[in-house]
């Protein structure tokens, strides 16, 4: 299980790597500080999930969205600061499988991720 999270927030991504290490040890977590980083990533280390922020500072999460969904189908949790109604709808238009607004809850997150790997594998 390989898990691509893609933020600029060096501290969401050790709180993230953390989460993970705890609660699911078998997955391992890679991460991306820029869109484009993680576009290349997203297609070269064929990620289980995606959890990408839309707030990076090349690019925007639903431009990076866009350009993956041009060859993968992976699962995409949005985990971002913009908790507005216009920018959810947006990115689950775009493609997202699901939602978190920061701050977030740990075990929330893994539970969503969970359940978007089972949905997609099972």
């Amino acid at each position: 299980m390989k898990i691509l999270i893609v933020d600029d927030s060096k501290a969401i991504i050790e709180t993230v790597i953390l989460s993970f290490k705890l609660r699911w040890p078998e997955a391992t977590v890679i991460s991306a500080e820029t869109g484009q980083q993680g576009i290349g990533m997203a297609e070269t280390d064929s990620p289980s999930v995606i959890i990408l922020d839309l707030g990076l500072p090349d690019i925007t999460g639903f431009e990076v969205l866009q350009k993956v969904r041009l060859f993968s189908d992976v699962p995409v949790l949005i985990l971002t600061a913009r908790d507005d109604e216009t920018n959810i709808v947006k990115a689950l238009e775009h493609g997202a499988d699901d939602h978190i607004t920061k701050p977030f809850n740990p075990k929330d997150l893994l539970t969503r991720v969970k359940a978007l790997v089972r949905n997609t594998t099972g």
